[in-house]
């Protein structure tokens, strides 16, 4: 019993999967997975009485309108959708005399014979089948309302003619790989051109100078890749509003070409910036009148675009000539070359090389695109090279700072050499004994301090104040009577500039407590404060009148190098203080972040 059931089981899994086999396989929707291309064979006429054989007929070219009168080769079921592309054209459709479907021409043919904007435009339509056989007769009204005719959309409409499921998912899929690689660069474009133009917004609202060129490679952006978007095959599918999509893709197209040549204008100069900048206006209020007309419903836009090419045909020779004159320029020549390349992409998009209906203005979107990566490509390296040189502006800085401090320590270094010479020099005359202690003194001042000297980093505190108290030895031994040392070090754990502390103190020993009757005192403090270190050095000498200083005619190094090194090496201050007869303060503050 098992074995029959599990038998009986078996045959009916088996049974029924060859009978949806056999179902799927006799009907027509088998082969759907895809669109499946209709031949129409037949006869075509120009008024609906005069007919010739279709076979081999040449329709790229035929203007006004054309009715053709045939059979399809496939059976086509009721249900099914028969799908065509037709391009600024009406189309209505009868089979054995019957309409089949919405009449379009009688749209575009209503009330005052004025073609309504919302039929005009590049979409796919269809129609749903009645059932139509081989042997029925199929009849097409093919409708062109355009002063100057519409080349190409009859033989258009007749190479895809395409019958699928009742839905425009396989069709919408069979078309994607001719639409989404330059629906996708559109995007990119458009997202670029919003970058550029808010940089540039950002720019004018920080009133940052930019001039217009950054506007302008914003809105070529911006209106090309609004074209990219747009000029696909399969646009009817993502928007179903012709008269965005048409008016859309042409306004892009326009704009896009007037922003390039405003970029070309902006490498002109002299007598040629000031025509084509003349050239350019009368472009602009042409396009202003055609678009204008069209938006009143005076002028079809598709037939705008008659004028505006001749305009260009005129417009583009003239730019390029301009250009050419100008590649002499060496900084404008890469701007002048885009431009001179990209008028001729154009005047070849013009004479139609090129062009389908997968795509328009092909050798206009390969040279901007070939010139968007050029330009990428060039920004990129002028960034690494821009951060190079950064790099090499710091290390320059660097050592042009090293330099500033040696030619300030070499300006210090001979000044406090000479003030002890002189000072020994003196005591040789009235004091020999005490004259050879200080040279015993200055010898071991220069044995152990002659590296300090040199240094051009920060030291450390202790080691200069060494080097303070080895001067102040040596004065002393020249002023024993006026000159009066005091020192309160409660700090020392920092580093300041090499000889910043022993200026200091030179100036209150020489302008100071020996410039006073009677001499003076000289007083070295130190603290830690919460943010900072802080260097006193006091003297109760002569002082002077700050409003006054420098009034002397004397150059001041001192001063003025240590506050400019305590700046450059350690980010401190200095400042200092002085009244007449009440002595001088000089104050020195380290940040504690400056020093160690």
């Amino acid at each position: 019993m098992n074995t029959l059931k599990k038998t009986a089981g078996a045959a009916l899994l088996l049974g029924s999967l060859v009978c949806l086999v056999w179902m799927v396989c006799s009907t027509t929707q088998s082969v759907l997975s895809k669109p499946m291309q209709l031949h129409f064979a037949g006869e075509y006429s120009p008024d609906g009485e005069s007919w010739q054989t279709l076979e081999g007929a040449d329709l790229s070219r035929w203007e006004g309108d054309l009715y053709l009168r045939g059979h399809f080769d496939w059976d086509i079921p009721e249900g099914l959708r028969i799908s065509w592309y037709q391009d600024h054209i009406g189309v209505s459709m009868t089979v054995n005399g019957q309409p089949a479907g919405i009449d379009t021409v009688a749209w575009y043919m209503e009330e005052d014979g004025r073609v309504p904007p919302y039929v005009c435009g590049s979409r796919w339509d269809y129609q749903l089948s009645p059932g139509i056989l081989p042997e029925d007769v199929v009849e097409f009204h093919l409708y062109d309302p355009h002063r100057h005719g519409n080349s190409g959309s009859f033989a258009e409409f007749l190479d895809n003619i395409y019958v699928t499921g009742n839905t425009s998912v396989v069709l919408e899929g069979y078309l994607s790989p001719y639409s989404a690689p330059l629906q996708g660069l559109g995007v990119m474009l458009l997202i670029v051109a919003l970058l550029v133009l808010g940089a540039s917004l950002a720019s004018l609202l920080m009133r940052i100078p930019l001039g217009v060129a950054l506007w302008n490679y914003g809105f070529l952006c911006l209106f090309t890749g609004g074209f990219m978007v747009l000029d696909t095959v399969g646009i009817s599918f993502v928007s179903e509003l012709v008269v965005f999509n048409t008016w859309g893709k042409l306004l892009c197209a326009m704009l896009a070409v007037y922003f390039g040549q405003l970029c070309l204008c902006g490498a002109l100069t002299g007598r040629r910036r000031t025509l084509a900048d003349a050239a350019m206006t009368a472009s602009a209020l042409l396009d202003c009148v055609l678009v204008v007309l069209s938006a009143a419903g005076k002028l079809l836009l598709y037939d705008a675009l008659f004028p505006w090419k001749l305009s260009q045909l005129a417009l583009c020779p003239l730019l390029m000539g301009c250009a050419a004159a100008e590649l002499h320029r060496g900084d404008k020549r890469g701007t002048a070359v885009s431009g001179l390349v990209l008028s001729a992409a154009v005047l070849l998009d013009i004479a139609g090389v090129g062009a389908s209906m997968f795509s328009h203005a092909s050798c206009t979107k390969l040279v901007f695109l070939l010139l968007f990566v050029v330009q990428i490509v060039t920004a990129v390296r002028h960034i690494i090279l821009d951060y190079r040189g950064s790099l090499r502006a710091g290390q320059l800085e660097k050592e042009l700072e090293d330099s500033r401090i040696a030619a300030m320590l070499s300006q210090m270094q001979p000044h406090f050499l000479y003030n002890v010479l002189n000072s020994i020099y003196q005591l040789c005359e009235v004091a020999p004994k005490t004259a050879q202690d200080a040279i015993v003194h200055f010898s071991d001042y220069l044995r152990n301090n002659m590296a300090s000297l040199e240094q051009k980093e920060p030291i450390s505190f202790e080691e200069e104040y060494r080097h303070v108290q080895t001067y102040l030895t040596l004065e002393q031994i020249r002023f024993p009577s006026t000159l009066r040392v005091e020192e309160d070090i409660q700090a020392a754990n920092f580093k300041v500039p090499p000889l910043t502390v022993q200026v200091l103190v030179e100036n209150a020993v020489k302008h100071g407590v020996t410039k006073k009757r009677g001499g003076g005192t000289v007083t070295v403090a130190t603290r830690e404060l919460p943010d900072c270190w802080q260097i006193k050095v006091q003297d109760t000498g002569k002082g002077f009148d700050p409003a006054r200083y420098g009034e002397d005619g004397k150059p001041h190094f001192g001063l003025r190098n240590a506050r400019e090194r305590l700046r450059l090496m350690v980010g401190g201050t200095l400042t200092v203080t002085s009244a007449p007869g009440q002595g001088t303060t000089a104050e020195i503050r380290i940040p504690k972040g400056g020093s160690v």
